[in-house]
């Protein structure tokens, strides 16, 4: 989905081209995602409230490793990219980021979710520029308007249902960016721009 207060006719470089053609916009990542946030949810009903924290803080370290697994499965194939590089630093938000996890833990360890929500979301927004795709704002704003919405309004008790609402969202949105980037930057009038002219 073309990014609204980004021009039409975009100019691209080839390099950025095809890491969005071949990364098919990132959406697998999402979906990757999503598995750890269905399964957290499955956990709460099966795992002791110790383990299920643990599991809630350390356990998205398993969304790189499910989203490289599903490259593999998908017979997917990349070329070497600064935008890769890009994208493995927005990620390492969120391991920058077990401090918060760890204090809040102290503090109300019933917030873990909703916080973690936010810092999942919060990373996403450094894939909308890299890919020109919209629906990762959209993500972004969702999720930071639900993990308040669950931080203010919702019981304690039902603090993980936020997994299920967002693991469903992310794997909604993750494979609709999966199947429209089969065409890649759908929506634009773009130019690819094969060599930068130097002074």
């Amino acid at each position: 989905m073309r990014i609204p207060f980004v021009p039409k006719n975009v100019m691209v470089q080839r390099d950025r081209f095809d890491f969005i053609q071949q990364y098919r916009g990132g959406g697998f990542m999402l979906i990757a995602g999503s598995i750890y946030w269905l399964l957290a949810f499955a956990l709460t009903y099966v795992l002791d409230e110790t383990i299920l924290i643990k599991f809630y803080i350390w356990g998205g370290l398993l969304v790189p490793i499910i989203g490289i697994l599903f490259f593999k499965l998908m017979k997917m194939k990349a070329n070497p990219s600064q935008y890769s590089s890009l994208v493995g630093f927005a990620s390492a938000i969120t391991v920058c980021c077990f401090p918060v996890l760890l204090l809040v833990n102290e503090l109300d360890s019933t917030k873990i979710l909703p916080i973690l929500c936010i810092i999942n979301a919060a990373h996403l927004i450094i894939l909308c520029w890299i890919h020109l795709e919209y629906l990762y704002f959209i993500l972004v704003v969702v999720g930071e308007c639900l993990s308040m919405f669950f931080i203010y309004s919702i019981p304690s008790e039902f603090v993980h249902f936020i997994c299920l609402v967002w693991g469903l969202i992310s794997l909604i949105l993750g494979i609709t960016i999966h199947i429209n980037s089969k065409i890649p930057l759908k929506g634009y009038d773009y130019q690819i721009i094969d060599k930068v002219n130097s002074i």
